[in-house]
């Protein structure tokens, strides 16, 4: 069984996603969450995004 490709852009955890980070949004904070969506532009120039959703305590490096 193969995996579309938006499928594999959607499995990449978040540290990948912000080395490639074109902009990072914060979209919400509330309840101890942080909701970000980074984009990127994949390798044929096209502009891709995805959402996560940080817990409290979480490190993430820039």
């Amino acid at each position: 069984m193969t995996k579309s490709i938006e499928e594999t852009i959607q499995e990449k955890p978040i540290q990948d996603r912000l080395r490639h980070a074109s902009s990072i949004t914060v979209e919400s904070a509330l309840r101890n969450k942080v909701n970000l969506n980074v984009s990127w532009y994949d390798v044929h120039g096209e502009p891709q995004s995805q959402r996560f959703t940080i817990s409290a305590g979480s490190v993430i490096e820039f």
